[in-house]
C-alpha cells in the first residue's frame, strides 16, 4: 500500500473548515474549537482530517505526469 509522509506542525492547532491556524484553537489537550468559524471536535480527529488533507494535495504531485519537453 503507498502511502506519503506529510509534516504534521500544527495539525491540531489548523482549522481544516476556514484554515485559520492559532495556538488557541486548542482549547485543552482533547479539545479543538476554532476561534474563527467554531469547529469544534476531538483534537485527534481534527489533527488527523488535516494530515489526510496534506497528504491528498501531495498526492498530486507525485501521481501527475511528467511534463513533456
Amino acid at each position: 500500500m503507498p502511502f506519503i509522509e506529510v509534516d504534521a506542525a500544527y495539525t491540531s492547532q489548523h482549522c481544516p473548515r476556514c484554515g485559520h491556524t492559532e495556538r488557541a484553537n486548542r482549547l485543552t489537550r482533547d479539545q479543538f474549537g476554532c476561534r474563527r468559524c467554531g469547529l469544534a471536535g476531538p483534537a485527534d480527529v481534527v489533527a488527523g482530517v488535516n494530515v489526510r488533507d496534506r497528504a491528498r494535495s501531495a498526492w498530486v504531485f507525485v501521481t501527475a505526469p511528467a511534463p513533456s519537453p
